[in-house]
């Protein structure tokens, strides 16, 4: 995806980018030509959740609630699985990218995230992405070791940093803002964290490291 691309996800169909396990995506913009993924609404009636958001799904490692080494990621009907023996898998590249009015809960504990990451590893490259006005998370791990480096989350309906399913990757430099007057029925936080959802201390356990954060 060249840089100052602009993307739009359709609202009527909630449409999603799924980066399969094996996959690699490529969206690398620059500080003065980020890459943009937005609603296809017309500007000024664009809104939170207007369409699905990115999912990425890498081969590292995860502790699902079986104790399995692969999951179906959440919010499709459709599996889309993730997870794997591999820490330093790559699913490509991210970065100096903006997503906009992404993320949408279809039902409690059911969501697509702006920027899901399902066991990524750590050779994958994300860094310098925004996240504004998401429908769910802005960002959430579910396990794996993929590194983050400049991280914004602004103005979202639910959580800025979400970790689950032994994510035990490092997240330096970031910032979150968000509106006291919007949040959903899980009360919003800049952070959520879970073992995983079961919850049980399944291996690896997670363990996330932040540092320069601002929320």
């Amino acid at each position: 995806i060249p840089a100052g691309t602009y993307l739009y996800g359709d609202a009527t169909t909630k449409a999603s980018i799924i980066v399969l396990r094996g996959g690699k995506i490529f969206a690398k913009g620059t500080a003065n030509d980020p890459i943009v993924f937005t609603s296809r609404n017309p500007v000024g009636t664009r809104a939170a959740g207007d369409w699905g958001g990115i999912v990425i799904l890498g081969n590292a490692t995860i502790n699902t609630n079986s104790g399995a080494d692969t999951a179906s990621i959440e919010g499709f009907s459709t599996s889309f699985y993730y997870g794997g023996n591999n820490d330093d898998d790559s699913s490509g590249c991210m970065s100096y990218c903006r997503i906009e009015f992404a993320g949408i809960a279809l039902a409690p504990n059911n969501e697509i995230n702006s920027l899901t990451m399902g066991g990524v590893g750590r050779k994958t490259q994300i860094d310098h992405i925004m996240v504004s006005y998401a429908g769910d998370d802005a960002f959430e791990w579910f396990g794996g070791t993929v590194n983050c480096k400049y991280l914004v989350a602004a103005f979202g309906v639910d959580d800025m940093f979400d970790v689950d399913n032994g994510f035990r990757g490092r997240v330096q430099f970031g910032l979150g803002i968000s509106d006291p007057n919007i949040a959903d029925v899980s009360g919003s936080n800049g952070w959520e964290s879970d073992n995983n959802s079961a919850p049980n201390y399944n291996t690896p356990r997670t363990q996330p490291w932040f540092s320069n954060i601002t929320v």
